[in-house]
């Protein structure tokens, strides 16, 4: 690890995660390079390809992908879980956390490796196909997605998403509550 280079890191390998490292890779002055660990907490998270982060980047040998958790921050490093070149601690001159947000099953894998996190997701879509009928609570984006995707793959069962106000989906425009009350009306979500 050259002494030179200061270090930007960004805490997550999400969409997001990925799209900033990318972003700022392609903006830095040469003494910068960004650095992110990942931390799983969703399979399409946990198992994102990296290999090619960095290929547009003008220098990409300079940039790395560290497979590792945090476990602490501190005001000028993080600390990993495990040893990354022979240091479990990385400096920093600039810290993003795009960790996201922690689902609710099935968004949230139980295991780090990718084989249990498969079965887990297996035996998640039996006990759905399985069911007479199934109750999604929170009209988010998640929620309202869960509900109208379920309704799709299985029209005869009963699925009703659960929301405490009127609106769904609050945070974003009257309107699209009003598309997607249609939506769900004409799929027969309740």
């Amino acid at each position: 690890m050259a002494a030179s280079l200061k270090n930007i890191i960004v805490i997550g390998g999400s969409y997001v995660g990925v799209a900033t490292t990318q972003g700022l890779a392609n903006l830095l002055p040469a003494t910068h390079r960004p650095r992110f660990a990942i931390l799983p907490t969703h399979e399409h998270k946990a198992f994102i390809p990296y290999t090619g982060t960095f290929a547009a980047a003008p220098n990409p040998d300079r940039h790395h992908v560290v497979r590792a958790r945090v476990s602490a921050l501190q005001q000028d490093r993080v600390v990993l879980d495990r040893d990354w070149q022979g240091v479990r601690e990385i400096p920093y001159d600039y810290l993003v956390v795009a960790t996201g947000t922690k689902l609710r099953a099935p968004g949230t894998m139980q295991d780090d490796d990718k084989h249990l996190s498969v079965k887990y997701l297996q035996g998640y879509q039996k006990r759905l196909k399985e069911a007479k009928s199934i109750a999604i609570v929170g009209g988010g984006a998640v929620g309202v997605q869960m509900a109208t995707d379920l309704k799709e793959i299985y029209p005869e069962k009963e699925i009703t998403l659960v929301h405490s106000r009127t609106q769904l989906m609050p945070l974003y425009h009257k309107k699209l509550d009003e598309i997607i009350k249609e939506r769900c009306q004409e799929l027969g979500v309740k």
